[in-house]
């Protein structure tokens, strides 16, 4: 059990140190080097190959990562980017489909 748990907590410190790397390196590089269009294109491409389920997980998600930012202009965004009825649901489909599937991870 305590071997899971060690190996748990490398694997949640080598994603956190992904994640950093992508969001400080990776995701300037495209948005400079992409045009806005085809970011646009791209990302309605991916989310229609989602489906329900996983499109409201991902919605979740990012709802949860802006949030956690703590960054006012990027929870305007998301206000302005994202219709108001997912918006509306965020709240029942974190308890009734991401909790149950994400939050163990709060416990690493």
């Amino acid at each position: 059990m305590q071997n899971m748990a060690t190996q748990s907590a490398a694997i949640a410190d080598c994603t956190r140190s992904m994640l950093q790397r992508e969001g400080s390196l990776l995701v300037p590089a495209v948005a400079r080097i992409v045009p806005e269009s085809e970011q646009k294109s791209f990302n309605t491409k991916v989310i229609r190959s989602l489906g329900v389920f996983d499109s409201r997980m991902h919605l979740v998600g990012m709802h949860e990562a802006v949030w956690e930012m703590g960054n006012e202009a990027e929870r305007q965004l998301f206000q302005e980017s994202i219709p108001s009825v997912p918006r509306y649901m965020i709240p029942r489909w974190k308890r009734l489909l991401y909790e149950p599937r994400v939050g163990i991870l709060d416990k690493v």
